[in-house]
């Protein structure tokens, strides 16, 4: 059995330091979507802190 590792990154925005971090909801596969992605966000709302959150997880991959 193969273990393939997976990331998954998403964008996390909040207005002050003392408020929980909020999400859309959508995930994206590679880095570079998810900085396009807080790059736009910050644009348009120049007064939100931009966070990017990776998770991850090992996912076991069965051979046939």
């Amino acid at each position: 059995m193969n273990v393939v590792d997976k990331q998954v990154f998403i964008v996390g925005y909040r207005k002050s330091d003392n408020e929980p971090w909020q999400t859309s909801g959508k995930s994206y596969w590679n880095l570079e979507d998810a900085k396009a992605n807080a790059n736009t966000q910050q644009f348009h709302m120049p007064n939100l802190k931009i966070k990017i959150f990776k998770m991850g997880r090992a996912v076991p991959v069965e051979e046939d």
